[in-house]
């Protein structure tokens, strides 16, 4: 007997559900016994388990352009007990990810596992953590590489343009514009990053986030491993203050004949994720270029044809924000892009957006915040963030409500007050 299955008619357009809550998963904070925070998400299906070491030590703490990147990606290199190949070859024999990064704020080290092999490692991560070493040799391969990475990206227009534009907008001794310059290679020591190292790896100034499927012994065994009073040397970094030194000029040009394609990147210093308009701002940008549906991307890229892409962001760190427009687009129409980029700015801050519009955008951004909170891995990544900016889980509920209530006249006064062409600042490079 034949069974007969249901054929699905692709000439009708699948329904679109509002979002109008979010079950997110649990979250638990607990203490170890030298008062290291610890943020437990112990949900999901797979036996797999994620624990971040979160330290502030990201590029806002450093004395010296690089240090807090380089002492961040060096700790995989060497202990006292086993060299970099020893280290990696011991996290590839259970299968486990290792990885570092370093921020504007914080520093990471992120270990991924099967939840039957974290007892075999979180030794190892106690080690790579409290007892690198930073040899030499393996600090002139990173130069090397690192001035060889440098070389390559100086010939990217894109690159070149993203660089110059942040150095407009904050100064080149802010750490937000802040630019690599080969010389600066030459400056760096082993002792600059052992020095960084330890002032800021320590229990005092060091947040752990656990997700995944895991048996609560891990919670006991991680406070073994990292909950000893002995390693509580300092307290939290104290926090530092810069001042924004933004260029006296608006427009900035590098020439370069050779290139058949021009870099654009335009826009100001904006607000951040704790101010109260940032998240109807988030709206109104990714109305205006930050999908690929935007008007932006409607006008410049199908319908002039000058790029393949073009976005415009809503850069946010804890201490600043910035709007940017960036795209690469052939060079002849440099200037039209501009004259088409200044012309949506205008209309969006003279014209209503109409509903149906608004609605697609609003659907848009309700599916992306459903995807950020997809099981305990990807919720972690959002947790993060809300930890760096000391806010909560109910922060994703109002965004969530914020997005759903916004009105095109909220986003009208929004694009007059944040959005103002002849106040951005222009970088071009080609």
């Amino acid at each position: 007997m034949k069974m007969q299955t249901a054929k699905m008619n692709r000439a009708i357009q699948p329904s679109i559900r509002t979002i109008d809550s979010i079950t997110l998963p649990a979250v638990e904070k607990l203490q170890l016994d030298n008062g290291v925070p610890v943020y437990v998400i112990n949900e999901g299906e797979q036996e797999v388990v994620k624990i971040e070491l979160m330290f502030k030590a990201g590029k806002w703490f450093e004395e010296k352009n690089l240090v807090a990147d380089l002492a961040n990606r060096m700790l995989r290199e060497g202990t006292s007990k086993h060299n970099s190949k020893q280290i990696a070859d011991a996290f590839d024999f259970y299968g486990a990810n290792f990885d570092t990064g370093a921020g504007f704020e914080t520093a990471s080290i992120t270990l991924y596992s099967l939840s039957k092999h974290v007892d075999q490692l979180l030794p190892l991560l106690q080690e790579v953590t409290t007892d690198s070493v930073f040899p030499q040799h393996e600090f002139e391969t990173i130069i090397t590489n690192r001035k060889q990475r440098l070389a390559v990206e100086l010939k990217k227009n894109d690159f070149i343009a993203n660089r110059n534009f942040v150095n407009a907008l904050f100064g080149p001794k802010h750490p937000y514009g802040r630019i690599t310059e080969f010389e600066q290679f030459e400056k760096l020591s082993t002792e600059d990053l052992k020095a960084f190292y330890k002032k800021y790896y320590h229990a005092g100034n060091l947040t752990i986030m656990i997700s995944g499927k895991f048996d609560n012994e891990l919670i006991k065994k991680l406070n073994q491993h990292f909950g000893s009073k002995d390693w509580k040397q300092n307290v939290s970094a104290e926090d530092i203050s810069y001042q924004v030194e933004s260029s006296s000029q608006l427009i900035h040009h590098t020439e370069k004949t050779e290139s058949v394609q021009s870099a654009v990147a335009l826009g100001n210093i904006s607000i951040n994720k704790t101010h109260p308009d940032f998240l109807k701002l988030s709206v109104l940008n990714t109305l205006f270029g930050g999908y690929f549906g935007s008007r932006l991307m409607a006008n410049i890229r199908e319908e002039k044809g000058y790029t393949y892409g073009i976005y415009s962001s809503l850069a946010s760190y804890p201490h600043a924000g910035f709007i940017e427009i960036a795209a690469e687009v052939g060079k002849e129409a440099r200037e039209a892009t501009l004259k088409e980029i200044e012309k949506e700015i205008n209309i969006i801050r003279t014209e209503l957006v109409d509903a149906e519009e608004l609605e697609t955008v609003k659907n848009y951004i309700s599916g992306r915040i459903l995807r950020s909170v997809d099981g305990p891995l990807k919720f972690s990544e959002t947790l993060k963030n809300l930890i760096i900016y000391n806010q909560d889980t109910t922060h994703i509920q109002k965004f969530l409500k914020t997005v759903r209530d916004v009105t095109s006249e909220e986003l009208l006064q929004l694009a007059n007050q944040y959005l103002d062409y002849d106040k951005m600042y222009k970088v071009t490079v080609g």
